[in-house]
């Protein structure tokens, strides 16, 4: 790993990676909740070579995505449908929209199995309501923490997307080949200004020569 934020990152969550746990709140519960165990796809390990077929980079991170889109539904069945992976083949158009959609992620899900106390239990409503301040105060810390795990998983794969990596190659050529018109370009018309100069410079002289000698 690289990245130094990477680095940082999975430095942090290591022990959860290396267990394939999903680091929020119980783990049991809310493997259940999340639909799929996020952990497991941050090693080369996940998948096998960079295509299409099954348990390859497209085919593995496509289901990995499905599946937390569909728990995102079943959350919420007003949820905005979010745009698959795609394959190898897939257009910078759709690569571009699945990427823009995803870093933003902000789950739909209730997080309800990080509820610290039962409020049913409560013997009279001053208690229920401490109990629910506690259940929201855990739910919330457990949506961050869901939607940190979603947006780093897509860091991690956006950073290892051959797509992306081929698409940032090739603008970065791009600016590069540009660049070097444009130097290419500037040395064109110093040389042509510079060649004008010294004609000016050279029939001036011969001019005051003549004039001298007249």
């Amino acid at each position: 790993l690289s990245d130094p934020n990477e680095r940082s990152w999975y430095d942090a969550h290591r022990e959860a990676i290396l267990r394939g746990g999903t680091g929020l709140a119980s783990d049991d519960a809310t493997e259940s909740e999340s639909g799929v165990n996020l952990w497991a796809f941050f090693s080369s390990r996940a998948y096998s070579g960079f295509g299409d077929e099954d348990g390859g980079f497209y085919a593995v991170y496509s289901s990995a995505f499905a599946a937390i889109s569909e728990a995102e539904l079943c959350a919420d069945a007003d949820a905005e449908t979010a745009p698959e992976f795609g394959r190898s083949d897939a257009s910078w158009a759709h690569i571009r929209l699945f990427y823009a959609y995803w870093e933003s992620f902000t789950t739909k899900r209730s997080c309800a199995s990080a509820d610290v106390y039962d409020t049913r239990q409560a013997p009279n409503r001053q208690v229920r309501r401490a109990m629910e301040k506690e259940n929201n105060r855990a739910r919330s810390e457990a949506k961050k923490k869901l939607n940190d795990l979603v947006r780093a998983l897509v860091a991690y794969v956006r950073k290892r997307d051959p797509r992306v990596v081929n698409h940032t190659s090739r603008l970065e050529e791009e600016r590069a080949a540009k660049a070097a018109a444009a130097e290419a370009a500037r040395r064109r018309k110093q040389a042509e200004y510079d060649s004008l100069r010294r004609e000016e410079m050279s029939r001036r002289g011969a001019h005051w020569h003549s004039e001298e000698h007249a």
